[in-house]
């Protein structure tokens, strides 16, 4: 295994288990305040990185770019731990799977990019997906108040589409590990005063042992070194080969949330899964937004 697939592989690996860590830590922790201890460990690790790289965060510019990135990013993990507490990690997975196809409906909205008839049908054919997989066997279970988790989670892909289309400007201009931590630096001094002034302190004074790792990981190992690593595996790899890595990443949520979570694979899981990788492939292959877009 060379260098750079296995750059690829640890993120992805890492990715697929933070659905998994994130439902642990929600077991315990409001949306927010675990959003803001994620900040809060991974600029240190994040600046610790820039550092070992020798990287300047020094001058900071686009502020006002950053900023509102920083906003989307924060909204995009509200909306998908919200979601989250109400669906499965699984679910939760494969939906957001189809977050490439959004990028392109938006970019096509937008930027006016053309989205071709080709990613059209692959539209049609995740969505077949997601509906097979929420209903998981029976239409009643397309209702709001019964699917309302996997619903706000596939809200989280307009999130994602929004910022990722938000900050392509800046990541043609400058490294993105300098765009990654100056977010996750405003971010965290908006929101972590915030948590710590309205949560109840002590709480996080007594945390259970699976949630601290839980958090740890999706700090330090999730939002900073897999992104670092992914960084220089896409520099190390065609962007043809990147994408399947990316297909591997829900299957590692599947497994892993059957092990730990003890969630049931049943089914219509499997075949709302298969609906939605042909599709996102399709869409993916068909049009300028490609998978790796798809990274954090």
């Amino acid at each position: 295994m060379n260098r750079g697939t296995l750059y690829l592989l640890i993120p992805v690996i890492f990715w697929g288990l933070s659905y998994i860590a994130i439902k642990i830590v929600l077991g315990e922790l409001e949306p927010v305040e675990m959003i803001s201890i994620r900040f809060l460990l991974a600029v240190p690790a994040l600046l610790g990185i820039l550092l070992f790289k020798k990287i300047n965060i020094f001058p900071l510019k686009n502020h006002f770019e950053i900023l509102v990135g920083a906003l989307l990013i924060f909204v995009h993990f509200w909306v998908m731990a919200v979601g989250m507490q109400e669906t499965t990690a699984s679910n939760t997975a494969w939906i957001l799977t189809t977050a490439p196809i959004f990028i392109a409906i938006l970019g096509w909205i937008v930027l006016k990019e053309k989205f071709t008839l080709r990613q059209s049908i692959g539209l049609m054919v995740a969505a077949f997906g997601v509906i097979v997989l929420m209903a998981n066997g029976s239409f009643e279970n397309l209702k709001w108040l019964n699917s309302r988790g996997d619903y706000i989670v596939l809200g989280s892909c307009v999130t994602w589409a929004t910022y990722t289309i938000w900050i392509r400007k800046i990541r043609a201009v400058a490294d993105p590990l300098y765009t990654t931590f100056w977010m996750t630096t405003f971010a965290g001094l908006i929101f972590v005063p915030y948590t710590f002034f309205t949560s109840d302190v002590s709480k996080f004074m007594t945390l259970q042992t699976d949630t601290l790792v839980s958090l740890i990981f999706l700090g330090v190992f999730c939002l900073a070194i897999a992104f670092w690593l992914w960084s220089e595996g896409l520099a190390r790899q065609n962007a043809s080969e990147v994408g399947i890595y990316l297909y591997v990443e829900p299957l590692i949520t599947m497994v892993g949330a059957w092990v730990i979570l003890s969630e049931q694979i049943t089914a219509w899981l499997i075949l709302g899964a298969i609906f939605i990788t042909v599709g996102v492939f399709i869409a993916e292959k068909s049009g300028k937004t490609k998978l790796m877009e798809h990274d954090a």
